[in-house]
């Protein structure tokens, strides 16, 4: 593809070198290299060129933004910004520097690189660093993975109101401190781009993988293949040091990893050491990214984290309940959405799935039919009551089970004593439960796809001391709802103003305190950081 450049050159060259340089047999490449390298042209007059459409996709970069990139050097009368006539300036090197390292901010280096091989020209020197910083703040401020696809989106650049913010920058204010000042201004998101910047000063970046399998499956080849696991990780300074170190070191590891600091390398504990410190932060950049495509928060809504295992309720942005929370299994994972809780049912009824009856309940029953009683379950066909010992267990097949099963309320119904209804394609809520030893687990992923919360009748006196509409509350206080547990008896309460509830999935989190790694409990991370690798 041919390229003619459109420049005046007032000084040195006559109009003779315009046909040189355009000559019937020069590529447009070609022309792009004598143009940015004839040092005899004035830098204005090359950069010119350089940011021209056809010159632009020379470079790797996209033609549309000659539009951007002119209006911004037309107003700075085609001066450079971050080099001198050889070599990068004292405020280029800086931006170079933490544009080389974007991952620190949650943008992974291939976002914003180019063609390497043209870079070592002066010219195009400074025109990457405007796109390359350009593009970063966008990414920075409005995201880059488009959720729809786990893919990258179309790169932007940045608008000039906030480009030019970088460049009157004082001389106070850091390179990087202007980056991570970008984005949300969500409290959690804050603390999660200051505690990735400061994880990534402290540990080392590399892809190093391990495979290290739990002390019950090698009781040999465990401690030794951890501590090269926590050396690589920056952990220890020696693989070989001393026991009291080691054990430290993975107490210490355990803890940045949302894992029991227990000093057993267990099923949990042996997937985060074998991860590498790379996918960790990448892990990190997503749950940023996250943040920065998000829809705002209304004023009161729950938030529910999967892979912390966290239930959280705000009202009007102030924290007012907290609950851990057991989520499904791997293989009945707990999905991610948006509803609305609309009423908190006291003593609810439980209706078994037919996976669960069909799969669970049958077996016991043709074991023993008392099961059905014992635990407080009705069958029912057509709505019609049936009388579990008058059917043959045995003729009854999974594939084929006939039965409703009902459980009755109770302290022993699987949903305990008070469930929050919200509507959802996948029949799961959040509900209390009679199993409370799973929530002194850390890794919290017992349930069949429904959300245990710890403490849930708490919630519930919040909730409802918070339920207005239009400055009238809800008749059912607080102390209603004691009243009814007391009775225990099956009875609905309806809230006036419904709660928003989103369900969804971070595993990496920070606090004022710290940063911590979860565990990708349902890999869904992975398919979004195929993009990032």
């Amino acid at each position: 593809m041919r390229f003619v450049p459109e420049i005046r050159l007032w000084l040195v060259l006559s109009a003779c070198t315009l046909v040189l340089l355009a000559g019937c047999g020069t590529s447009g490449e070609e022309i792009v290299d004598e143009i940015v390298t004839e040092e005899k042209i004035p830098f204005e007059e090359r950069l010119k060129a350089c940011i021209q459409p056809e010159a632009l996709k020379e470079l790797g970069l996209d033609p549309k933004l000659s539009v951007w990139l002119t209006s911004l050097y037309d107003s700075l009368d085609f001066k450079p910004i971050w080099v001198n006539e050889h070599e990068l300036n004292k405020k280029g090197l800086k931006l170079d520097s933490s544009l080389n390292h974007s991952i620190w901010f949650g943008i992974p280096r291939s976002r914003i690189r180019f063609n390497d091989k043209k870079e070592d020209r002066i010219v195009v020197k400074e025109v990457f660093c405007t796109v390359r910083s350009a593009l970063m703040l966008h990414d920075l401020n409005y995201g880059m993975i488009v959720d729809s696809t786990k893919k990258f989106g179309e790169q932007r650049l940045i608008d000039r109101i906030k480009f030019d913010s970088l460049l009157n920058l004082p001389d106070s204010i850091g390179i990087d401190q202007f980056f991570l000042r970008q984005g949300p201004s969500d409290t959690n998101y804050r603390f999660l781009a200051d505690h990735l910047y400061q994880y990534v000063q402290k540990y080392p970046l590399n892809e190093k993988t391990f495979d290290i399998k739990p002390m019950k499956e090698d009781s040999v080849g465990a401690i030794p293949k951890s501590r090269q696991s926590l050396f690589f990780k920056g952990y220890i300074n020696d693989s070989l040091c001393e026991e009291k170190e080691f054990m430290q070191a993975l107490k210490t590891f355990q803890i940045d990893n949302g894992l029991k600091p227990d000093g057993k390398i267990g099923k949990f504990t042996s997937k985060a050491l074998n991860e590498s410190t790379l996918n960790k932060v990448y892990r990190a950049a997503l749950a940023l990214d996250k943040y920065r495509t998000q829809v705002k928060y209304p004023s009161k809504y729950i938030f529910v984290n999967l892979p912390e295992y966290i239930l959280r309720y705000y009202v009007r942005d102030s924290l007012k309940s907290i609950h851990r929370v057991v989520i499904g299994t791997e293989v009945n994972q707990t999905p991610q959405l948006k509803s609305k809780v609309h009423q908190i049912m006291v003593f609810p009824y439980w209706n078994v799935p037919y996976s669960i009856s069909s799969k669970e309940i049958l077996p016991a029953v043709r074991y023993n039919t008392g099961y059905l009683k014992k635990n407080n379950y009705k069958i029912y066909r057509k709505d019609v009551e049936v009388d579990p010992y008058k059917v043959n267990w045995k003729k009854i097949k999974k594939d084929a089970f006939p039965y409703k099963v009902v459980q009755q309320p109770g302290p022993k119904n699987s949903l305990g004593i008070i469930k929050f209804e919200f509507h959802n394609k996948y029949s799961v809520y959040i509900h209390d439960t009679p199993s409370k030893g799973f929530f002194n687990s850390d890794v919290r992923s017992f349930s069949h796809g429904c959300m245990r919360c710890e403490n849930p009748v708490d919630l519930g006196r919040m909730i409802l001391t918070n339920d207005s509409l239009r400055r009238k509350a809800n008749p059912m206080i607080a102390d209603s709802l004691d009243t009814l547990l007391g009775r225990a008896q099956n009875f609905p309460i309806r809230l006036l103003d419904p709660i928003p509830v989103f369900v969804e999935y971070r595993s990496v989190c920070a606090d004022k305190d710290k940063l911590v790694f979860y565990v990708d409990i349902y890999g869904r991370d992975e398919e979004y950081l195929k993009a990032f690798r």
